[in-house]
Parts: structure tokens; C-alpha cells; sequence
């Protein structure tokens, strides 16, 4: 994704999610697993990968699953690149333009987090 345009929905999501609305499609247990879940996904990632930043991340509420969506943002010099994974720790979107390099650390640190 082009920088500029990254930028813009970067800032736009960069407010910390309320997570109120969650709760009218999740109990609060379920809240509580997926956020650690995801928390636990963010770790691997944030460990294995180091030649790429993790600059933001933010979660979204999809309430046609209902499910809550992490958006990771990685960056390496004037590209940003994104990916969502769910509270299940499934991914759900990748970039169209993320490099195969950087996909395929992120898929060995999500098989390594889950233990595969």
C-alpha cells in the first residue's frame, strides 16, 4: 500500500477501541480469549519478525461473525503492508501487495505461536 494512503487509515483507526459494542455480540469471556489470543499472536509477531516494523496495530469489532479483528501494520522503508487475524487467531485479510518474504515469516511465527 502506498505510504500516503497507509498513513490516512493508519490515523484514522490509530483511537484505542472501545470495546462496549463487543459486548452486545460476545460475552465477556469470549471478549477476554480472543483479546488474549490476539495479544498472544502480537508477541510472536513483534519477536519474529525484525526486519520489517510493526508500526500500529488496532482491533474492529465484525459483527456479522461477531468476531473481533486485529489489523497488524508492518512498514520497511516507504511501503506499508497489513494483516488481519481474528480472535481465533485465523487470518482474515492480507495485503494484495504484502511481499512473499514478509507473508511467509509472518505464517512461521503464526505455526510457531500455535505450536504446529
Amino acid at each position: 500500500m502506498k505510504k500516503q494512503n497507509a498513513d490516512i487509515v493508519k490515523t484514522k483507526f490509530s483511537i484505542e477501541h472501545q470495546y462496549e459494542d463487543a459486548l452486545v455480540y460476545l460475552t465477556l469471556e469470549e471478549l477476554i480469549t480472543a483479546l488474549n489470543c490476539l495479544d498472544g499472536v502480537q508477541a510472536t509477531l513483534e519477536h519474529q519478525i525484525s526486519d520489517y516494523a510493526l508500526d500500529l496495530v488496532h482491533d474492529l469489532l465484525d459483527d456479522e461473525t461477531p468476531q473481533i479483528v486485529r489489523t497488524f501494520w508492518f512498514s520497511k522503508g516507504m511501503a506499508d503492508f497489513y494483516l488481519c487475524v481474528d480472535g481465533r487467531g485465523l487470518i482474515r485479510l492480507v495485503d494484495d501487495e504484502m511481499p512473499e518474504q514478509l507473508l511467509d515469516q509472518v505464517l512461521g511465527a503464526l505455526m510457531h505461536e500455535t505450536g504446529n
